[in-house]
């Protein structure tokens, strides 16, 4: 969405009265906040002000949640309860983790991960701190925050002070990626005292008054029967799968199994040539993709070409066909990059996997550059040396 915002400019100065609405003023970076939490980053350098962003090109800002979307009145409703129409509609609303208990912290959408910071930091604040922290979901997501919680208590001498247990329902970490993938992740968590609850689900979290109860269920195929039992968190990490926002499946627009909005190669409706969607909330038709977000970078220029050619369009008073859109070409094989919470990176591309020094300085060169363009507060000057660093939540390789 953000080349988007950075069009808009253009289509103001045409006379289109363009308008963003979001919850958040501030858009986090998924792929640096797991190094946040690990200490890399301070929270400005993760973030971009869309209020910012928007004000500079001339839109205006509905610092709201959408919570309705009626597309035979062409309207997007707001939790204020206010309406807003629109000729032409770009949706770009992430994904949501179900059926989240009120006692986690959620990875999606992103913003809501940034409130585990304050509990990782008071723990190391105090020389006799302690955090039990509980990640439920052992994907991509959960493991790299493992990584870099545990990097960072062992970076400040506190590993004995970090209680980490990650659960996760398959029989191993980083399910769907190569086994070797899999093992490095294992075997980095363990040396590093975490507990892998594998084969396991979580069926309940109740809040206590100072801290959350963890109550789950094991396979216990060895044992013949399934066995249950709890684990005491001071904080709850929920990094399950995703779903699409709530809303999306009730506006009856075609929706896949998990409420992802179903779109052409155009990033189009098929029904509505005049809603677009793009990013983690949309799924090609015939062609679903991960989650991930090197498909969801990859689609904002696809999007901005295809909003600014309907809307001239528009103008002269019809709706551009499909052959006259751009298509969306993704990736033959999604590449991946994770932080560790040492110096090695961690990359995969299909099925072959590789860690090293170089992979980390490549993700910040990715990150780094990317986030520049939209926060030149805080990475404007940044020379290349600073792009490449090779800072982590703990310097052992």
């Amino acid at each position: 969405m953000l080349p988007t915002i950075a069009q808009a400019r253009d289509w103001v100065d045409r006379g289109i009265e363009v308008t963003l609405i979001d919850p958040q003023r501030w858009l986090y970076y998924s792929g640096m906040v797991p190094e946040y939490l690990g200490g890399v980053y301070d929270l400005d350098e993760i973030r971009i002000d869309l209020e910012r962003l928007a004000r500079e090109a001339g839109m205006s800002f509905v610092r709201e949640r959408a919570t309705a979307l009626d597309p035979e009145s062409r309207r997007v409703t707001t939790a204020d309860g206010d309406e807003h129409p629109y000729d032409l509609l770009a949706v770009d609303v992430g994904a949501v983790n179900p059926a989240v208990p009120d006692a986690a912290v959620a990875t999606k959408p992103i913003f809501r991960i940034r409130e585990l910071e304050p509990t990782i930091r008071d723990a190391l604040a105090s020389p006799s701190g302690t955090l039990h922290l509980v990640i439920v979901g052992g994907g991509a997501a959960g493991t790299e925050v493992a990584l870099n919680v545990t990097g960072r208590f062992h970076a400040a001498g506190r590993a004995e002070d970090l209680h980490l247990t990650i659960v996760e329902q398959e029989d191993h970490l980083l399910p769907r990626f190569p086994a070797g993938m899999q093992d490095y992740a294992a075997s980095r968590l363990r040396e590093r005292g975490a507990t892998l609850r594998l084969r396991t689900t979580v069926e309940r979290v109740e809040k206590r008054s100072d801290d959350a109860l963890v109550q789950m269920r094991a396979d216990g195929a060895e044992a013949g029967a399934a066995q249950a039992d709890a684990v005491q968190a001071d904080a709850v990490l929920w990094a399950t799968g995703t779903v699409g926002p709530s809303f999306l499946e009730e506006s009856g627009l075609p929706t896949d199994d998990r409420g992802f909005l179903q779109v052409t190669e155009q990033l189009r409706t098929h029904p509505r040539p005049r809603i677009f969607a793009a990013g983690d909330c949309a799924t090609i038709r015939d062609r679903p993709l991960p989650k991930v977000g090197v498909h969801a970078v990859k689609q904002g220029p696809d999007l901005r070409t295809n909003l600014d050619r309907s809307l001239r369009q528009l103008s002269a008073g019809s709706v551009p066909p499909c052959t006259s859109l751009t298509s969306f070409h993704p990736y033959p094989v999604a590449p991946l990059v994770l932080s560790t919470g040492t110096r090695e990176g961690l990359w995969t591309a299909g099925s072959r996997w590789a860690a090293h020094p170089w992979l980390l300085r490549l993700k910040h060169w990715i990150d780094r550059r990317w986030i520049r363009s939209y926060a030149p507060e805080q990475w404007g000057n940044v020379g290349w040396r600073r792009l490449l660093g090779p800072e982590a939540a703990c310097t052992q390789a």
